[in-house]
């Protein structure tokens, strides 16, 4: 009798190289990058060393591929924005970014920072810039596309707000809360469940939206 679905060795090797992902983030975002060894990887995945090197070739391998399947849902929701020329959705780019990746790694945020903070000839810096100058462009011309577009030239915008720094309060109240320390996050009631980053990003449209846009009536009457 045939069963459907991909062959078994074909599904084994998947889910080897996912386990070897999954074993990485959390290695990584837990210790410095110098600290984690190829092995300490495997280990952790419960696989060969030798499959790191033929999936990743290395250690900065498998770090690269890690950081860019992490924050993949990301870059495809704003390459989606971009390409359908779609309205500022400050809402929806903050549940994509909480739900797909933050629940991945609660810590990436801290792991981020970390690292952006090393020398700048570092292995891990220079792979992470590379990663992360592609998300910071996406987001550069999403953010220009639709607040600008959408928002300033259609007279949305208010005009004490600019956008560059409209630009800069989404990235902070979006990030902020999960770079806090958490005894910190204890003291205002947050915790980073599900629920609460859902709550937390319809709150972050509603706080940007209110704050940079015109008040409707206003619109109206012009």
């Amino acid at each position: 009798m045939k069963t459907s679905g991909r062959p078994q060795a074909v599904q084994n090797k998947t889910d080897k190289r996912q386990q070897l992902i999954d074993a990485a983030r959390q290695l990584f975002v837990a210790m410095p990058y110098a600290q984690v060894s190829v092995r300490q990887i495997a280990r952790e995945a419960q696989v060969d060393a030798a499959l790191v090197r033929y999936y990743f070739t290395n250690k900065a391998g498998i770090f690269e591929a890690m950081l860019r399947e992490t924050v993949e849902p990301m870059l495809a929701a704003v390459q989606e924005v971009l390409a359908n020329n779609a309205a500022c959705d400050i809402e929806h780019l903050g549940k994509v970014y909480y739900q797909h990746v933050i629940r991945k790694a609660p810590a990436m945020p801290r792991m981020v920072m970390r690292i952006l903070h090393d020398p700048q000839e570092q292995e891990p810096f220079i792979i992470m810039f590379r990663v992360f100058s592609q998300i910071i462009e996406l987001f550069r011309q999403w953010m220009q596309a639709s607040m600008q577009a959408s928002m300033q030239d259609a007279g949305l915008l208010r005009t004490d707000i600019d956008p560059d720094l409209a630009r800069l309060s989404f990235i902070s109240l979006t990030v902020f809360p999960l770079l806090a320390p958490p005894v910190l996050m204890q003291q205002f009631g947050f915790t980073p469940s599900p629920e609460r980053l859902t709550e937390l990003a319809r709150h972050n449209r509603i706080i940007l939206t209110q704050g940079i846009l015109k008040p409707a009536q206003e619109t109206q009457d012009e």
